[in-house]
């Protein structure tokens, strides 16, 4: 069925008589054409065999058993002509790699069957069954020397090859259970890869990769298939791939629902130390770089006008908010910025009556309606009063201070780490009202995004707000609003293949700061991006010459003025029945941290 409805989506310049021709040796492939281009050939390749490299095997106390670790280490192979399978039998068990050509697609079918009585588990193998030698390196791979694909834990296991004379895509189709289907550079310097088909994680994998088991019991089979779909330049993915987006969207079904793509605002309220600060900045008058110099907050005029000034800059981000027709504002620093980078931004609204307790001081203005209120309640009621969302930054790292005067932020395992981010979202929820949150810095100490699962719950735990994280893999699509800088990476969009398997993903895009030239030239894409429901986040905290152009740019998109998803009315009730007289916070979500905390098992410590 899918050769024939391949053959109709094509344009009628391309036939339907099968341009891939593969033929078979004594292990596997030992010639494959696509168009005439010759991509494998075992006669001048026989590296290129099928072979089995790392494999992963734990006994019943999960030790692994070193001794099992190679694939080449076994008790024979066979290769089976009649039906094209290579077997490999081992000790515990058997693992067979099966070929199967339909039309321009070349399925490659595996197996692996752990004995009744082996005693191990065999918790997976990386199986090389061919190598491809492109003519030249295959457009959009950067380097010769880096793997492409993924684990279809956190994408749809799709790679696209285009190689000038035609295109090939791996595709495993099945999302159901975890499975690495990539093209490994061979390290030869040129443009071969072998296919790479690995249910344990292989070796060499880079750091920022998924790390992943799919393990079989005794007694157990566990099959698979992947498909290397040949077609010609400028067929898209979406055609060759469809059934690994389309099962990929049904295992991690998109649950965001935030249909207000109006300008999200930015604000910063401090500036992180440097050199050649002002002495009073320096030396404790203003500890936390709020609102430029000229403020001594050890005294009490220095402590009116600090409050003066905050309150004033509420007052500016509505006029600007407005102007902007924009949903809300983040502020990224409402603890201040005393430290310098990578601390600068606390992201630790828990901690703010530790990290900034300037910010915690009653306001001395006894005009309503800020009588007896602190003034970070007073400043985010003033944003929120007019009808705007607020929001403020958090990090999955715990914010401490050290007995020296400095501060860090430690890194934590990751299920403190979601802990501390659904402690800390709670109370600038519960506290402020806050609906809007940065996650700053959302990777592990290695430099991997963390489980897209992370932010799924978290999304749920606070179904009224959005959750941007800086970092993140396609799958986080499905719960949040991903950060897309055109600030410092020149991000303009959504990647369009998300689009495929998520119609309603969208990114918020950082576009403040960026200078005219820029915006000019880019203008077109970014226009683009909010017409498909991107996210433009921008200065609020002052009026920015971008400013203008970014209105400009959501009347170009069609983006109607006045269109807002959420219900004023419901959001400020909300915010009522969860902020306490005293803006203390209220424990709503107090269930929800417990499940996070009993959701977890056999994690390490924190460091």
């Amino acid at each position: 069925m899918l050769p024939y409805l391949f053959c109709l989506l094509l344009a009628a310049s391309y036939a339907c008589d099968a341009q891939l021709l593969v033929t078979y040796g004594s292990k596997g492939v030992d010639r494959l054409t696509y168009n005439g281009t010759v991509l494998a050939d075992a006669s001048r390749f026989q590296q290129d065999q099928i072979h089995v490299g790392h494999m992963k095997l734990t006994d019943g106390s999960g030790r692994v058993l070193t001794a099992d670790g190679w694939g080449e280490t076994n008790q024979g192979t066979k290769w089976d002509a009649a039906s094209k399978t290579e077997i490999y039998n081992f000790r515990w068990g058997t693992i067979k790699i099966q070929f199967s050509q339909k039309s321009d697609a070349l399925e490659i079918n595996i197996s692996e069957s752990n004995r009744p009585n082996s005693g191990v588990i065999f918790d997976g193998a990386s199986v090389y069954p061919l190598t491809l030698h492109f003519p030249t390196l295959p457009r959009g791979f950067v380097n010769a020397n880096y793997p492409q694909g993924t684990s279809n834990t956190s994408a749809p296991s799709v790679t696209v090859a285009d190689f000038g004379t035609g295109q090939v895509v791996d595709v495993a189709p099945d999302a159901s259970k975890p499975l690495y289907s990539m093209l490994w550079p061979t390290g030869t310097g040129d443009a071969a890869y072998s296919v790479l088909v690995s249910t344990t994680t292989p070796d060499g994998l880079p750091e920022f990769y998924p790390r992943h088991d799919r393990p079989v019991l005794p007694g157990q089979t566990d099959s698979f298939r992947i498909a290397l779909r040949f077609a010609p330049h400028g067929v898209a993915a979406s055609t060759l791939a469809s059934d690994a987006y389309s099962n990929w969207s049904r295992q991690y079904p998109a649950e965001i629902k935030w249909t207000d793509r109006r300008v999200i605002g930015t604000a910063y309220l401090a500036s992180s130390p440097k050199v050649d600060q002002p002495a009073d900045a320096m030396d404790g008058a203003n500890p936390r770089h709020y609102l430029g110099s000229g403020m001594d907050l050890r005294t009490p005029e220095g402590q009116r006008l600090f409050q003066s000034r905050i309150l004033a800059k509420a007052g500016e981000i509505v006029r600007n908010l407005r102007k902007l027709n924009a949903q809300g504002v983040i502020t990224w620093d409402i603890e201040g910025q005393q430290y310098p980078q990578n601390t600068s931004y606390v992201c630790a609204p828990d901690q703010i009556a530790k990290a900034a307790p300037e910010m915690e001081s009653v306001v001395m203005d006894t005009t309503p309606p800020y009588v007896g209120k602190k003034l970070d309640d007073a400043y985010f009621s003033i944003i929120r009063d007019a009808g705007f969302r607020v929001g403020v930054c958090v990090r999955p790292q715990r914010f401490t201070l050290l007995p020296g005067g400095g501060a860090q932020q430690v890194q934590l395992s990751e299920k403190d780490a979601e802990a501390d981010m659904l402690r800390k979202i709670r109370y600038a929820h519960d506290r402020w009202g806050a609906t809007l949150f940065y996650l700053d810095s959302t990777v592990e100490q290695n430099g991997r995004p963390l489980d897209a699962g992370m932010f799924q719950r978290l999304a749920a735990a606070f179904p009224d707000s959005l959750l941007i994280p800086e970092q993140s893999t396609p799958r986080h699509y499905a719960y949040t609003a991903p950060l897309k800088s055109f600030l410092f990476h020149n991000e303009t969009a959504t990647n369009a293949d998300i689009r495929t398997y998520y119609p309603d993903a969208f990114s918020c895009i950082l576009v403040n700061d960026s200078d005219a030239k820029r915006l000019l030239q880019s203008r077109a894409a970014l226009v683009a991006a909010v017409a498909a429901g991107d996210i433009l986040m921008a200065h609020a905290d002052y009026w920015d010459p971008a400013n203008t152009r970014i209105v400009a740019m959501y009347g170009s998109a069609g983006r109607s003025p006045g269109g807002q998803d959420h219900d004023a009315k419901r959001l400020r009730g909300s915010v009522e029945n969860s902020v306490g007289g005293s803006g203390s916070p209220v424990p709503l979500v107090e269930p929800a941290l417990q499940a996070v905390k009993s959701s977890h098992h056999n994690v390490a410590t924190s460091e």
